[in-house]
């Protein structure tokens, strides 16, 4: 059985011309929420992921080093992925929270030897698990809590996830449609 669903990422107006001209560049690491991959914002525990990803291009804007925005446009794409069920694994179901917890026994000792420091495994696990080819994982979801602005601002720091993403290991195989929503400029969104 194959699952089609729309992707929804935020970023700068130059960055979302990039990806429809060559497609998407991967986010790697094993600091990344679910391993290597692009990400998006899909429906779930929001039923507004086009909007979740407005706010994460518009506070990916901010460079907190220089206090200033890095981009002066934000854009929201949207993309088609599909999956064959056999290589997603979806982290919102109990059959997936008991595969992530089968890769911390498989690889308990390899990550002692790694001696990375990591506040979270979700993402190395995932890694290991593709590259040693225990589960071929294309298309990862989970339920995350994400800081945007008003968080941001306020400080505010819940344990509730509000939001659904996913990642997408191969967007050329698993990418089927991308096109942009929406764009705006940042100063009108932060006033």
């Amino acid at each position: 059985m194959t699952h089609r669903f729309k992707g929804y990422h935020g970023t700068s107006v130059n960055s979302a011309k990039e990806i429809i001209a060559s497609n998407y560049k991967r986010s790697i690491g094993d600091k990344e929420w679910l391993g290597n991959g692009v990400y998006f914002f899909i429906e779930g525990i929001s039923s507004k992921p086009e909007e979740q990803a407005k706010k994460w291009a518009i506070v990916q804007a901010w460079d907190n080093l220089n206090h200033r925005d890095k981009y002066k446009q934000y854009c929201v794409i949207k993309s088609i992925i599909e999956v064959n069920e056999d290589n997603l694994l979806d982290l919102t179901k109990e059959e997936g929270v008991e595969i992530i917890n089968y890769f911390l026994e498989c690889f308990e000792n390899k990550i002692n030897k790694l001696n990375k420091k990591l506040d979270f495994l979700d993402g190395l696990l995932i890694n290991l698990a593709r590259g040693e080819g225990i589960l071929p994982i294309d298309v990862v979801k989970g339920n995350f809590y994400i800081k945007f602005a008003k968080e941001r601002i306020k400080r505010i720091n819940l344990r509730t996830p509000n939001c659904t993403i996913c990642t997408v290991f191969e967007p050329d195989t698993n990418i089927v449609d991308t096109n942009i929503v929406f764009t705006g400029d940042i100063k009108d969104e932060t006033k």
